[in-house]
């Protein structure tokens, strides 16, 4: 099923890291953070090859350890602060098409810092975008404390207000609506939608549903040391 569509997935992995210096590949439950990325996705069963897309020597050496192909290093204008996914992806889809020859009918970004995904997120995201009249789709998880009905405002002199329950009422959770955030887990798109848009996300795009545990993504400490306790929770040592 699908085997006639072609999937390349992208794992963008900067050098550089404010929030948790290194944090790429750090060691999570036994395997540098990066690995279990990279895994994931070479045992999906619709992904034709799979990238890190790094700037950093050390995170490509690792990369390949774990098999992941590393063709170049980033140009160091891509690993800046300001340098966005999107440019990381475009140049790898450039670089396969002009140095190699390749191209694919999608792209599946995923990033190194939501080690929850499992294969079988890959798998079925894939399948439910190509079951789909959608172009792309991505993870999103259900707001619980941070649904807008329970969010205030506080004034300067430190009152407060309602920001969508203007009265402040006391609300119980199954009278308001389901509210989605964006996550991290999954973004897959049409190759020549992404490069038209510049985006995976825009109004042909579909949401893969995944719980609140897996919505965790490392940018700090505090991440990494939930994360990891939910592994080892789960029997990762």
């Amino acid at each position: 099923m699908y085997k006639d569509k072609t999937f390349l997935a992208i794992i963008p992995a900067r050098g550089g890291s404010k929030g948790l210096p290194g944090k790429n590949i750090k060691e999570l439950c036994g395997k540098p953070l990066i690995a279990w990325s990279i895994e994931a996705g070479l045992k999906s069963k619709y992904i034709d090859e799979l990238v890190v897309s790094t700037d950093y020597q050390d995170i490509a050496d690792i990369a390949k350890e774990y098999g992941a192909n590393v063709p170049f290093l980033r140009p160091d204008y891509l690993a800046s602060d300001t340098a966005t996914s999107f440019d990381a992806v475009k140049h790898t889809i450039d670089f396969y098409k002009n140095e190699l020859g390749k191209e694919f009918d999608y792209i599946v970004l995923l990033e190194p810092t939501s080690p929850l995904r499992e294969i079988e997120d890959i798998d079925l995201a894939i399948e439910k975008l190509l079951s789909s009249s959608a172009e792309s789709i991505v993870g999103i998880s259900k707001t619980e404390d941070q649904n807008p009905a329970f969010l205030i405002n506080k004034d300067q002199d430190n009152y407060l207000s309602g920001y969508e329950n203007k009265d402040m009422k006391v609300l119980r959770r199954q009278d308001i609506s389901d509210v989605y955030f964006f996550e991290g887990t999954i973004y897959i798109s049409q190759t020549n939608i992404l490069l038209n848009e510049e985006t995976f996300y825009h109004k042909n795009t579909i949401g893969y549903e995944v719980p609140k545990y897996k919505s965790l993504e490392i940018d700090d400490i505090d991440d990494f040391i939930m994360v990891e306790a939910i592994m080892k929770h789960k029997g990762y040592k």
